[in-house]
């Protein structure tokens, strides 16, 4: 083994040899100067800690939605285009719906047995159903100055006050307003976010291993193989790709694949999800292929490769275990800056009406819906849209990030 002493050149001064010694004594492994050569892109860390962000809150969307109280599904009609930082009344169907849930909880009685000790009859709509009436069409400060009114003991406060808290109270903060449906805008995002990111992740994983595989056969076999399956990725490179997306989406996927084995596809209720993700896997892997192909073509007659198959190595072996690991670092280059293009394909898609389709959110669907109500309620087109902005561009930086630091010409060691 070769040491920094023996390394010294005879001739070296002192102060040579002591700086030939230090840069010795700070060798790094790979990992660490590849994340250090990272950490110096700004741009690519502050893009990493954005999606690092937007993948947390597509991950606890539903937690999110249960601490806050909000359904993306929830319409509200008599509230609709309501500004900023509004607060908004609980429609009466919402309100039955909370006290149903507060009644199946088997605390009627008890309410019930307090109210109807009261003298509450004077009260026209309290004859019929008490509780119903009191909790849905009072107010909660309304119906407090009610009971106090009425001189109501202490115990039924006590009651009422569980049932404020069981059911939530009837106002709902909307922290960017609502829709056009009276829904909330802030919720719809945060699953819009799940839906996007996944769409993205899903598309660039899937269309980068297949690249691997169609790069890796067609690179290290050539002849004939590499002759039909790049002629077959050629062809799909000439097609205008955003328009035989469009094409393909409006496919009726119900009619195609209705009665196969494939059927299972369609018949659930991420159809347009699933849909999504297999038409934008089908058209987004050539890229890979053709960087995996020329990566392996320059590897293969490299001496390892060569000592590897003198050993008697099988083909699958030698691509698996001495090949692929070294088109990795570009490939993955190549799978982060997709997932931005998957994303905004998937936006582009939706807000023609050809993509994710409603009830389920996504910022393409979320912008074709604003469309026509950009001179009113313009934060409704602008939220997503800044939202997209933001993601393909942090995928973009972070990929930029990932191609300097893995270069080898650009790694100091």
């Amino acid at each position: 083994m070769t040491t920094a002493a023996s390394a010294t050149a005879p001739g070296a001064t002192v102060a040579e040899t002591e700086a030939l010694h230090s840069r010795y004594l700070q060798a790094q492994p790979m990992w660490k100067i590849v994340l250090g050569q990272f950490a110096e892109h700004r741009m690519a860390v502050a893009g990493l800690c954005v999606i690092v962000f937007f993948l947390a809150v597509a991950l606890f969307a539903p937690l999110i939605s249960a601490v806050t109280g909000l359904d993306p599904d929830r319409q509200n009609v008599l509230n609709r285009f309501q500004p900023l930082g509004s607060w908004v009344d609980a429609s009466s169907y919402e309100r039955e719906l909370r006290v149903e849930r507060f009644l199946r909880a088997g605390n009627r009685e008890a309410l019930e047995a307090h109210l109807h000790g009261l003298n509450l009859w004077e009260i026209e709509a309290a004859r019929e159903d008490l509780l119903y009436e009191l909790v849905i069409h009072y107010p909660p400060t309304e119906l407090r100055a009610l009971l106090e009114s009425l001189a109501a003991p202490d115990h039924l406060a006590q009651d009422l006050a569980e049932f404020q808290r069981v059911v939530g109270g009837f106002l709902s903060f909307h922290l960017f307003g609502t829709d056009q449906l009276g829904r909330d805008v802030f919720i719809r995002l945060v699953y819009g976010t799940r839906v996007s990111i996944t769409v993205g992740l899903l598309v660039a994983i899937i269309a980068g291993l297949i690249g691997l595989v169609v790069g890796s056969l067609s690179g290290y076999y050539g002849g004939r193989i590499d002759a039909v399956l790049m002629r077959i990725t050629d062809a799909l490179l000439a097609l205008p790709i955003l328009v035989v997306l469009i094409v393909v989406s409006a496919i009726d996927m119900n009619k195609v694949l209705g009665g196969t084995p494939l059927a299972f596809i369609v018949d659930h209720q991420y159809e347009s999800v699933i849909k999504m993700v297999i038409i934008l896997c089908v058209f987004s892997w050539m890229q890979a292929a053709r960087l995996v192909r020329g990566s392996i073509l320059s590897i293969k007659e490299q001496e390892f490769v060569l000592a590897a198959r003198v050993l008697g190595a099988r083909d699958r072996t030698i691509i698996g275990a001495h090949i692929v690991p070294n088109v990795i670092a570009p490939l993955l280059v190549a799978v982060t800056l997709g997932i931005g293009n998957a994303i905004l394909f998937e936006a582009a898609l939706s807000f023609l009406g050809l993509g994710i389709q409603p009830p389920t959110a996504s910022w393409g669907n979320m912008l074709n819906n604003a469309q026509e109500m950009v001179q009113h309620a313009p934060m409704l087109a602008v939220l997503p849209g800044l939202l997209i902005l933001f993601t393909v561009i942090s995928f973009n930086y972070m990929g930029d990030g990932l191609r300097d630091a893995i270069d080898p010409k650009g790694i100091r060691r």
